[in-house]
C-alpha cells in the first residue's frame, strides 16, 4: 500500500473564505463561488452566514436546477439546527433528490431525508429513505451509520448485522461497516466477534517516532512543531460535529505555513506503509478492504486542562492515528487516567455491562509517541487537569 500525505493548502478556510467573499461581491450571480463559500462557511460552522449565500435573491436557490446547492444548503440547515431547521433541511433534501443526476448524488439526498425524518421522529419513514440510499449507493456512509444507529436503539440487532452482511457481499468495506457490525455484536453478547473486528493485540501499533531527517533528537523536533502549531493560521476553537469538548484545532495540517507539519506527516506515512506491509499475510475483512493508495489526512487538537474527546472513531478512513507533540509532565508520570486515550465501546448504544465486558483499553501518551489502529477502533481521551496544553495530530489515511 501507498501511502502519501495530502497536498499542502495555500491557504487556510478562513483565508479562502475571506477571498470566497470579495469574489462572490464582484460576481453575485456566479452559481460556483456562492457554493464554493457556502460549503467553507458550513465547514467553520457559519451557518447563518452560509444560509443567506444560499438564499439571497440572485443566488442560486433551492428551486433552482442545482444540486449541489441543494446539499449545502441542508447541510446548513442541519448545522444550525434552530426551531424549523430540520423541516427545511429535509424539504431541501427532497428537491436535491429531484435534482440529482446520478445514483451517488440520489443516494446522497435519500440519506439526508432520512436523517431529517429520524430527528423528526418518523422512524419508519426514514428507515424507508435510509434502505433506498443504500439501495442506491451501497457505499453511502451516512445512510449506513444512521440506519444501524437507528436498529440497534430500537434492539434490532440481528437486521443491523443483516444489513452489514449484505453490504460487505457487494465489496463494501469501510468503517462504518464494522463499527455497526462491532455495536451489534456486542449488543447480542457476542463479545469475543466482536474484539476480533479490531483485533487490538495485531493492528494497533505504538512507537516513539523516529525525528525526520535533520533533526538530531524527537524532543527538539517536538519543540519545533509545537511553535508552528501555536501559530497556525487554521488555529480555531472547537468545531460543530466533532468529538472535541473545549479544545482548539487546526483542521487542515498541511498548508504552506506549516513546512514543519509536513515534514511530521511524512514521516507517519513512512512508517504507516511499514506498518500495513507487516500486516498483508493476515486474513481479515478489514485488511482486505485496505486500498491500494492511501492519502493521509490530518488535523491538530490542543487541550487545556478541561478539554477531551467524546467516544468516538474516524468513519472516513480506513487506518487511522495520533501522534503526541506536547503531554504535560502530569499525564506522563501520572496514575489515573488523566490525559489518557482509551480503546474500547461506548456504552450508549449496547449498556454499561457490555462495554464492560468490551473492555477498555488505557495508554498513556508521552512525547513523540505515534500510534496506528484501525479506523473504526472506538476511543476516548480524558481531561489531564494540566496548566500545560497537551498538543497531538490526529490522522486518517482515507483511500486515495
Amino acid at each position: 500500500m501507498l501511502i502519501r500525505p495530502e497536498p499542502a493548502k495555500a491557504l487556510s478556510a478562513r483565508q479562502e473564505c475571506a477571498i470566497l467573499t470579495h469574489a462572490v461581491a464582484r460576481n453575485p450571480g456566479s452559481a460556483s463561488l456562492r457554493l464554493r463559500l457556502a460549503r467553507l462557511l458550513n465547514q467553520l460552522d457559519a451557518f447563518d452566514e452560509a444560509i443567506a449565500v444560499l438564499t439571497a435573491p440572485d443566488a442560486a436557490t433551492p428551486n433552482s436546477p442545482d444540486y449541489g446547492a441543494c446539499m449545502a444548503l441542508a447541510a446548513a440547515w442541519f448545522g444550525r439546527d434552530q426551531p424549523g431547521d430540520t423541516v427545511r433541511a429535509h424539504h431541501t433534501a427532497i428537491r436535491a433528490e429531484a435534482l440529482a443526476t446520478t445514483s451517488t448524488q440520489r443516494s446522497a439526498a435519500l440519506a439526508d431525508q432520512g436523517k431529517a425524518l429520524l430527528r423528526l421522529d418518523r422512524l419508519n419513514a426514514a428507515r424507508d429513505r435510509l434502505t433506498k440510499a443504500l439501495r442506491r449507493d451501497p457505499g453511502n456512509m451516512p445512510a449506513c451509520r444512521h440506519l444501524a444507529t437507528e436498529l440497534l436503539r430500537t434492539g434490532d440487532t440481528e437486521a443491523a448485522i443483516a444489513m452489514t452482511d449484505r453490504l460487505a457481499a457487494q465489496g463494501i468495506g469501510h468503517a462504518r461497516l464494522f463499527m455497526a457490525r462491532m455495536l451489534a455484536f456486542a449488543q447480542l453478547d457476542r463479545i469475543a466477534e466482536a474484539r476480533a473486528i479490531i483485533d487490538p493485540e495485531r493492528f494497533r501499533h505504538r512507537r516513539i517516532l523516529t525525528p525526520p531527517l535533520g533533526w538530531a533528537d524527537i524532543a527538539a523536533f517536538n519543540t519545533a512543531l509545537v511553535e508552528e502549531l501555536k501559530t497556525h493560521p487554521g488555529l480555531r476553537y472547537e468545531r460543530h460535529g466533532t468529538a472535541s469538548r473545549s479544545t482548539w484545532r487546526i483542521d487542515a495540517l498541511a498548508t504552506g505555513a506549516a513546512p514543519i507539519a509536513r515534514a511530521l506527516l511524512a514521516q507517519i506515512a513512512e512508517t504507516a506503509e511499514r506498518h500495513v506491509a507487516a500486516l498483508s499475510d493476515i486474513a481479515h475483512p478489514w485488511l482486505a478492504a485496505r486500498p491500494d493508495r492511501g492519502e493521509l489526512r490530518s488535523w491538530c487538537v490542543i487541550t487545556e486542562g478541561e478539554g477531551f474527546e467524546q467516544w468516538h472513531a474516524h468513519p472516513f478512513g480506513w487506518m487511522s492515528g495520533v501522534y503526541y507533540a506536547q503531554v504535560p509532565d502530569t499525564v506522563v508520570t501520572g496514575s489515573d487516567a488523566g490525559g489518557c486515550i482509551a480503546f474500547g465501546l461506548p456504552d450508549g448504544l449496547i449498556g454499561a455491562d457490555r462495554a464492560a465486558q468490551f473492555g477498555e483499553d488505557l495508554v498513556r501518551p508521552q512525547p513523540g509517541l505515534l500510534m496506528l489502529f484501525p479506523s473504526h477502533s472506538y476511543h476516548r481521551t480524558f481531561p489531564h487537569g494540566a496548566e500545560d496544553r497537551r498538543i497531538c495530530v490526529s490522522f486518517d489515511i482515507w483511500p486515495a
